[in-house]
């Protein structure tokens, strides 16, 4: 006889924590009440910008523009640097709004949604990860972001190449000893940067 996880019932499921997943964990969950469970690849929140850590990373919108709107305290009280943040004062701002909102309570960090499929019988779609999880959701929030996943483009010879990477790259950094999987690009070290500045 195989045993199988039960289906756990939520009214929403979000995909992702970088700044449109934390929103709408927030809004579904704080503002509307619904139960919400998020689903994130990472270890943290922060999705592009956790993800994106190469050298020089930074927004190209002005700080201002950057940041939540939903909370008037929160746009008044956050500082930023500068006109431009660079990628870990947005990452340490993100930190920030997940802290001040209790977001990580409902967040599943480490895990991949795997597949969603839409069942017309009980107007839910059924949502399996793969660590195991199994859930039913009325709503599915896809919420990955257009910068979650690096293409690099295939050039001849980019394999040798000493030029730095212009697409997403992943790798660690001093804040996060978590890096990549050995699979993945690793960002480059200072002495590379330092040649292209």
């Amino acid at each position: 006889m195989s045993t199988s996880t039960p289906e756990r019932e939520v009214d929403a499921v979000v995909i992702g924590a970088g700044f449109s997943g934390l929103y709408m964990n927030h809004r579904l969950r704080d503002e509307l009440g619904m139960t919400v469970q998020v689903y994130e690849a990472g270890d943290g929140v922060g999705g592009t910008w956790y993800w994106n850590r190469y050298p020089g990373a930074r927004c190209d919108s002005e700080s201002y523009m950057y940041c939540f709107s939903f909370d008037t305290d929160l746009m008044q009280q956050w500082e930023w640097s500068g006109k431009y943040p660079e990628q870990p004062e947005i990452l340490r701002y993100l930190n920030h709004v997940a802290d001040r909102f209790d977001l990580r309570r409902n967040i599943r960090f480490n895990t991949r949604v795997t597949a969603a499929h839409y069942d017309e019988a009980i107007n839910r779609s059924h949502v399996a990860t793969d660590n195991g999880d199994k859930v039913t959701a009325k709503f599915v929030i896809t919420a990955i972001g257009c910068l979650s996943s690096g293409q690099v483009p295939n050039i001849p010879g980019r394999e040798t190449s000493e030029a730095i990477p212009t697409t997403p790259v992943r790798g660690p950094t001093r804040a996060s000893t978590s890096p990549a999987s050995p699979s993945e690009s690793s960002a480059p070290d200072r002495a590379a940067c330092s040649r292209f500045r």
